[in-house]
């Protein structure tokens, strides 16, 4: 990511920055775009700067790993992490080898993980104290998982004497990309009542006629869409018709090659449609010099480069929130099911993925008699916000 300087920041962002309290529960919210995570870095320099020690958590490796040149950058001191790796670390550090209690594998029970707490069964819950819990992306997180955090917070075991341990929280209602396994804003202040909220609202990442696309895709959730700053201009997205996926993926590379100093991020619905790209694109791409590298959920991020150029990042939509590329090409759109049972949902996934792309936007169907039904869910192009080219 391009992490701005300090003194770029907006009085928007600098106000918070000012402002939120260090030893209080925050909330944070804002569309895509509005620079959350470059808040949370900057939080925690903030709260280093207080001595205060820092544990910043995402949901996502990929954005873990994604995090990680700018956390060097701002020469932070920061434990970064997934949210996995965290609850299970503070966990056995008060429980030893006594495991917390799962829904299923990966999920915790965090209702009876409560349960054990007040019951005072914990050997050690003085350990599971933190001094500073950063969340980036918060709206990934179980509801849960708040009231958990909450009652950690107050538990006098837990405490032995100490201040409640501090708490910000990042998160948009729009960008919840899976039914279940997230939290409203709403349920997330539910459970950490005492949070104090904070809103920005102005989208620095994307240009105007990308962030105008995004904005169609808007359901109506309580973080809003973003305000568009005047001056940012830009080529309008396209949607393109290709004979075959070869000729889809070709344009990638063409792109690249006329950009080969830039990134391209090239999202696609599943693994089965990412491993058809991958090996459609890589013979294309290598030719040329460029490099393409693939992940997916469960894979392993530390091997993934955000930051050379000729760079192509094939990531499944569910992987890509927070990330952000020069180019973003989201091929094989006839894949995607948009039934009425998941169409708010196919529409958040539509607008966090188009929100990742700053300057190019390109989607694009292949090897299709006619145009797929999906394409009846994208803005008529009348509309003047996406460019039809089919």
């Amino acid at each position: 990511m391009r992490l701005p300087r300090r003194s770029e920041l907006s009085e928007q962002q600098e106000d918070f920055l000012m402002e939120a309290p260090l030893d209080k529960p925050v909330l944070c919210v804002g569309p895509p775009g509005t620079g959350k995570t470059v808040l949370a870095l900057y939080r925690a320099v903030v709260l280093n700067q207080k001595h205060n020690k820092v544990d910043l958590i995402m949901h996502s490796k990929l954005l873990n790993r994604y995090v990680e040149r700018s956390v060097e950058e701002l020469n932070l001191s920061v434990d970064s992490r997934t949210w996995h790796s965290w609850i299970y670390h503070l966990w056995a550090k008060g429980n030893g080898r006594y495991k917390i209690p799962q829904i299923e594998d990966w999920l915790p029970d965090f209702s009876k993980a409560v349960s054990i707490i007040k019951e005072g069964k914990p050997r050690n819950p003085q350990k599971m104290y933190w001094d500073h819990l950063i969340i980036d992306e918060g709206q990934d997180f179980p509801k849960e998982f708040y009231l958990f955090l909450t009652v950690l917070r107050h538990e006098q075991s837990v405490l032995k004497g100490r201040r409640p341990p501090s708490l910000t929280i990042f998160a948009d209602d729009n960008q919840r990309m899976e039914e279940r396994r997230n939290s409203t804003i709403n349920q997330i202040q539910s459970n950490v009542p005492e949070a104090t909220k904070y809103e920005i609202t102005v989208n620095y990442r994307n240009s105007g006629p990308i962030a105008k696309l995004a904005n169609y895709f808007y359901v109506g959730m309580s973080t809003g869409k973003p305000n568009i700053p005047k001056n940012a201009k830009g080529l309008m997205p396209q949607l393109r018709r290709f004979k075959t996926l070869d000729d889809e993926v070709s344009s990638v590379v063409n792109w690249l090659n006329n950009n080969d100093d830039l990134s391209a991020g090239i999202i696609v619905p599943d693994r089965q449609v990412q491993n058809k790209v991958v090996k459609a694109i890589k013979p294309l791409a290598e030719k040329r010099g460029f490099k393409v590298q693939k992940y997916a959920s469960g894979n392993d991020a530390s091997m993934i480069d955000f930051y050379t150029g000729g760079t192509i990042t094939v990531v499944c939509d569910k992987s890509c929130k927070g990330l952000e590329f020069n180019a973003v090409f989201i091929p094989q759109i006839q894949a995607y099911k948009t039934d009425g049972a998941n169409e708010d949902f196919f529409k958040m996934k539509m607008y966090v993925m188009i929100s990742r792309a700053r300057t190019y936007l390109q989607l694009s169907f292949s090897e299709c008699e006619e145009a797929p039904q999906v394409v009846k869910m994208l803005p008529p192009e009348e509309y003047e916000v996406l460019q039809w080219k089919i």
